[in-house]
C-alpha cells in the first residue's frame, strides 16, 4: 500500500511547532544551493535519529535525482517514502550491519533494516576498499529496505578510478519488486564525463527472451548470493567494485575509455548523441553554479517539515 505523505514531528522534541514565516516565490520552480539543501536534508534524517555521518550520506543519495535532472527520483520521496519508513520503525536508523561472512576480496552482509541509502554506499565504499587490495570487491548484501538509485551507489566508486556495479532485487523470486532500482553501473569516461546507467523496473518490461535473461541475471547475482529468497519482503543487493589499473596500467585504460566513449559522440538532424552520465554531468554543474531546482509545491512540503522539527529552511530564488 502507497504510504501518504503526513506530517512528521521530531522524536527529539516534544515542544509544539513554531511557525516559520517563508516567503515562498511564484514562480514554478526555485533554486536551492547545493550545499544549503544537502545541509537541510542532512538535519531532516539527524532528526529521526540517523548518526549524522550517515545522514550526511543518506542525503547525497536522495538528492542525487534532483542533481542529474531526475527529481521524480530524487528528493520528492522524503515524506512519501523514507520518513514514513523510519517513523514506523521498518528502517532501523542505527542498525549495525552484520557481517555474515568475509572472505577479503567478498563480503556478506545482513543490514539488519538499516537505512538503504545509507548502507548501499558504504557498501560500496567497502567495495572500494577491497578492491584497491585485492584488484575486485564484492559484497553482498539483505536487510535493505528502500535505496534510492543504484547508479548514485556504484558512482561512490569513480573517484578511487574504478567501475561501480550495483544491481537489486526484492524477496520474491524471480521477480523484481515494484520500487526497486535493478540495476545501476558507473565507470570512468576517460576525457569525457563518466558512463552512469541506472536501469528502473520498467526497463525491464522489454522484449523476450533479452529481458527474461536480464532479470534472471540480477536474480542470481542479488538474489542467490545474498540468500534473500529466505527472507520475505527484503531487498537482496550486489555492490562490486573494479580496479582497471589491477589488470592493466592507467594511462591505457584512460586511452581505451576516451577512445570508447568518444566514439558515441555525434549528432543525428541537428540534435546530440551522447551516452547516459553525459547530460547527468551537465545538469549537476549547472545546479553547483545556479543552485538546485525545486518545484514549488516540493518546497512547500521542506517548509512544512522545516517548521515541525524546528530547523531552518534553505533560502529559495
Amino acid at each position: 500500500m502507497a504510504l501518504r505523505p503526513r506530517t512528521f514531528r521530531s522524536p527529539r522534541s516534544a515542544r509544539p511547532a513554531t511557525q516559520q514565516h517563508v516567503e515562498i516565490p511564484e514562480q514554478s520552480l526555485l533554486r536551492i544551493p547545493v550545499e544549503e539543501l544537502l545541509s537541510f536534508v542532512t538535519e531532516v534524517f539527524a532528526a529521526h535519529d540517523v548518526p549524522r555521518a550517515r545522514a550526511r550520506i543518506a542525503a547525497e543519495a536522495i538528492c542525487h535525482g534532483d542533481l542529474t535532472g531526475n527529481p521524480r527520483i530524487g528528493l520528492a520521496g522524503l515524506t512519501r517514502t523514507y520518513l514514513p519508513l523510519l517513523e514506523s520503525r521498518q528502517v532501523r536508523p542505527r542498525a549495525e550491519p552484520l557481517v555474515i561472512a568475509d572472505r577479503g576480496a567478498a563480503a556478506l552482509v545482513d543490514c539488519r533494516r538499516a537505512l538503504g541509502l545509507w548502507a548501499v554506499s558504504d557498501a560500496m565504499d567497502s567495495a572500494v576498499l577491497r578492491a584497491g587490495r585485492y584488484g575486485v570487491g564484492l559484497v553482498s548484501l539483505r536487510g535493505v529496505n528502500a535505496f534510492g538509485r543504484a547508479g548514485h551507489h556504484a558512482g561512490r566508486a569513480l573517484p578511487h578510478g574504478m567501475i561501480g556495479l550495483v544491481l537489486a532485487t526484492g524477496g520474491e523470486r524471480n521477480t523484481v519488486r515494484e520500487g526497486v532500482n535493478p540495476l545501476g553501473m558507473a565507470a570512468p569516461g576517460g576525457a569525457y564525463p563518466a558512463f552512469v546507467f541506472d536501469l528502473d523496473a520498467a526497463g525491464l518490461d522489454g522484449p523476450a527472451p533479452a529481458t527474461a535473461g536480464l532479470m534472471l541475471l540480477v536474480e542470481v547475482f542479488a538474489g542467490l548470493l545474498s540468500g534473500v529468497e529466505d527472507h520475505d519482503h527484503d531487498t537482496g543487493l550486489f555492490v562490486m567494485a573494479i580496479a582497471p589499473t589491477a589488470l592493466r596500467s592507467a594511462d591505457g585504460f584512460y586511452r581505451a575509455a576516451s577512445a570508447l566513449f568518444g566514439s558515441l559522440l555525434g549528432w543525428d538532424d541537428g540534435a546530440p548523441i551522447r551516452y547516459p552520465g553525459w547530460r547527468e554531468a551537465e545538469h549537476l554543474e549547472q545546479c553547483q553554479a545556479l543552485g538546485v531546482p525545486i518545484d514549488v509545491h516540493l518546497y512547500r512540503e521542506l517548509a512544512a517539515l522545516a517548521t515541525d522539527l524546528h530547523l531552518p529552511l534553505p533560502q529559495g530564488s
